[in-house]
């Protein structure tokens, strides 16, 4: 699913992160037996006035501009993400008597399934396991479908600044290959226990699990950062960027209860976001016992180890903390720039603890560096 093997001449490429606030971007090169962070960089976007509110495209190709410029990137050949939004995912138990008919179910199924006309879904699936009886065959798949319209208007946007794309990939899958990366570069051996991750953006939460280098489980919920911001804006009685700019502000830290400890006019608030945090934790949990209950009671296939994060809004101290008081098992925020090669003139210094929301970026760079069943698909192969 989603397939490409590592290509003979990797050069340069930039992994392009166009997120609902920002866009994060990361160059790696080749050198010898290693890829190497030649640079990185990310640019703010408009703040928006309301919750669902969209960046006209005008403003993301001069964000774009002024990002490359900033960044000093020597390569214009990019990999994109689409957004959450425009990418469709589900786990079915599909019953087919030979591999032509499970191709055609489950390329319907997923059609049918996504949140788009089916006239506008570029489909694909992979099998996760297959069970035969004396009467049928039944293959648990999951299922994928992308907008081609979303696919086309990304592109023009990027053309629209006068990069190349090279390749155009779902985040979630960025974001695991980013962590599969730090492991390998860490040196740690695989047990074959499946692993979550969650990447906490501004509108969605994408939760993941990974086993062994491979995408075994993704799903999306409407729950991020933006939820936050309306809790300040509406406690507070404020704008949005009012309440965006509270929430960013270095001293802003959700503490034990879901309780947001900031300031505004000078005034200690404490600002109830327990709500949000509930929902956030129950997704998580919903997710991934959702995984675990495909597989018999205490086998080990299904038993998850701690829960990593990632994404801009991962960045709001004491989420993570909040999350285990909930029940969610943290083992940490990633750091995607961990354990790799870094050129000193890269920037990743400047970066900080910002890192957490390169991790799409950095998984989109590293796509075909090793053959993976989580790699990028290809521009055509989207388009087919």
């Amino acid at each position: 699913m989603l397939r490409q093997n590592k290509t003979k001449n990797f050069s340069k490429r930039v992994g392009l992160d166009i997120g609902s606030h920002s866009i994060k971007a990361v160059e790696v090169v080749e050198r010898g037996a290693e890829i190497v962070v030649r640079s990185a960089g990310a640019v703010a976007l408009p703040i928006i006035e309301h919750n669902r509110d969209s960046i006209d495209n005008d403003s993301i190709v001069q964000a774009l501009k002024t990002l490359w410029a900033k960044a000093k990137f020597k390569s214009n050949q990019v990999v994109l993400a689409l957004s959450p939004e425009s990418v469709y995912t589900k786990w079915l138990h599909l019953e087919a008597p030979d591999r032509e008919a499970l191709d055609a179910t489950a390329r319907a199924a997923a059609a049918r399934g996504a949140p788009f006309p089916p006239e506008d879904a570029v489909t694909d699936y992979r099998v996760l396991s297959s069970r035969s009886t004396f009467s049928k065959n039944v293959h648990f798949v999951m299922l994928i479908a992308a907008s081609a319209s979303a696919i086309d208007a990304l592109l023009d946007i990027v053309d629209a600044a006068g990069l190349d794309p090279l390749a155009v990939d779902i985040g979630a899958a960025a974001a695991l290959r980013c962590f599969d990366a730090h492991k390998r570069a860490s040196g740690l051996l695989w047990s074959g226990q499946p692993v979550a991750h969650c990447v906490i953006g501004a509108r969605t939460t994408t939760i993941s699990v990974m086993r062994s280098g491979e995408l075994e489980f993704a799903r999306t919920v409407p729950v991020g950062g933006n939820d936050f911001t309306e809790c300040i804006a509406n406690y507070c009685g404020i704008t949005w960027p009012e309440a965006e700019k509270i929430k960013t502000m270095p001293s802003s830290r959700l503490v034990e209860g879901g309780n947001l400890i900031t300031s505004h006019d000078n005034q200690e608030l404490r600002i109830p976001c327990e709500a949000v945090l509930g929902r956030l934790t129950r997704e998580i949990q919903r997710s991934l016992r959702f995984f675990s209950s495909q597989f018999a009671e205490g086998s080990y296939l299904g038993m998850i180890g701690a829960t990593t994060l990632s994404g801009g809004a991962s960045l709001m101290k004491g989420l993570d903390t909040c999350l285990e008081e909930q029940g969610v098992d943290i083992a940490g925020v990633i750091n995607p720039f961990a354990g790799l090669s870094v050129d000193a003139e890269a920037g990743v210094q400047r970066i900080g603890e910002t890192a957490a929301q390169y991790s799409i970026a950095m998984g989109l760079a590293l796509g075909d560096y090793w053959s993976s069943e989580i790699g990028p698909a290809t521009e055509t192969e989207l388009a087919a």
